[in-house]
């Protein structure tokens, strides 16, 4: 097990079997990595909420295994993706240590010895009988009697005297991050979820081709359909491979009132809905400020659905009904989230959806081809890492 010590000039040190010096950062050092057990930790000076040296020492999430050393009167156990909090004191000594997440660093105060030896009382300078030299005097007896020593389940100077360990145990969503973030809190779970929902815009549409009454006649083909601002609402869940990249899958809803246009269309009591069925290949830039870039590539199928009142125009055949079809899809995705507490992050995002043209059998002999939809959507969410 590795002894690690905090020098008088707030320099943390690792110590190797002989009692040398294996490991040497200075105070004030942003971030030094060193070795403790085989294992690679980052050690980060900084300063708490309170204006407080601290020192953090953190195992990442690549770490095989968990590393164990011994501090003050403590052995720790640090396990992967987990950090050290220490604070020092004004005169550079331990004031308080815990784990980063809660309740993931193991604490162990090493244990006091069984039968602690009693200091023998001062030396007598005058003789004194032999019978009497062995015997320490009542008063030392009761000063060392082992009922005043410290019991090993005392509290720890890992703790400041108010902090009990259940204020210490933060759940879900974990806790309110302090800006800039610090390199552990930097390394988040790999498996999230994440909702948004917003306003969807859709490009004007050509009715294509209409295939039965009024045929290819029918006055009302290469004319635009256009759409009422829309509402639109995504859910996805997602893993991280590395910490700039991973995979996803994506589904929700939108749908948009079709509204009638300058072309002298008259539409009544219809609407465009569409479901979108992708896989992302995901990126994003991770750092200390909290705002996280991402970029999302889809590609997949889009559900295309129009229920159709009435669309009119003058000397053509009324088209009215209700079809659906399923299309090739793909969807640009460009957002940026601020990482507001360890496991929940608020989101805005802007979406550039497309799929391929649906042709959808509207009844009554009826089918209509229509142009490739292609929407935009801005849109705020919650990222929920898990």
């Amino acid at each position: 097990m590795a002894n690690v010590a905090i020098q008088e000039d707030g320099s943390f040190i690792v110590r190797d079997a002989q009692g040398g010096i294996a490991e040497f950062v200075k105070q004030g050092t942003p971030r030094q990595s060193i070795q403790l057990n085989g294992q690679s930790c980052n050690v980060s000076f900084g300063f708490n909420s309170a204006g407080k040296k601290t020192i953090l020492v953190s195992l990442p999430a690549s770490a095989s295994s968990p590393v164990t050393f011994h501090l003050e009167d403590s052995n720790v156990t640090l396990p992967p993706k987990s950090g050290l909090r220490i604070t020092l004191s004004e005169s550079n000594r331990v004031d308080r240590m815990d784990g980063n997440p809660s309740g993931m660093v193991i604490f162990e105060k090493t244990p006091l010895p069984a039968n602690p030896p009693i200091p023998q009382p001062p030396t007598q300078t005058s003789p004194v009988p032999a019978s009497m030299e062995s015997a320490p005097s009542p008063a030392t007896q009761t000063e060392v009697s082992p009922s005043n020593l410290p019991s090993p389940e005392s509290t720890s100077s890992l703790m400041s005297p108010e902090t009990s360990p259940s204020e210490m145990e933060i759940g879900w969503p974990g806790k309110l991050l302090e800006h800039p973030i610090s390199t552990s809190q930097m390394e988040e779970d790999m498996f999230y979820a994440r909702t948004e929902l917003g306003a969807r815009f859709v490009s004007p549409m050509n009715l294509v081709n209409v295939v039965g009454p009024g045929g290819p006649s029918n006055p009302i083909i290469e004319k635009k359909i256009a759409f009422s601002t829309g509402y639109r609402q995504d859910f996805d869940i997602g893993v991280w491979l590395t910490p700039w990249f991973g995979l996803s899958v994506e589904t929700g809803f939108a749908v948009n009132a079709i509204r009638g246009n300058t072309q002298n269309m008259t539409v009544s009591s219809s609407t465009y809905w569409s479901v979108p069925i992708l896989a992302q290949l995901c990126f994003q830039y991770p750092n200390s400020t909290g705002f996280i870039p991402y970029l999302n590539l889809g590609f997949g199928g889009g559900w295309n659905y129009f229920n159709i009142g009435s669309i009119t125009y003058p000397g053509a055949i009324t088209l009215s009904g209700s079809g659906n079809d399923m299309n090739n899809a793909y969807q640009i995705t460009a957002g940026c989230r601020y990482r507001l507490y360890e496991q929940l992050s608020l989101t805005l995002a802007y979406k550039y959806y497309g799929t391929s043209q649906p042709t959808v059998d509207m009844g009554d002999n009826q089918q209509i081809t229509f142009g490739s939809p292609v929407t935009n959507t801005v849109e705020l969410g919650a990222n929920f890492a898990f």
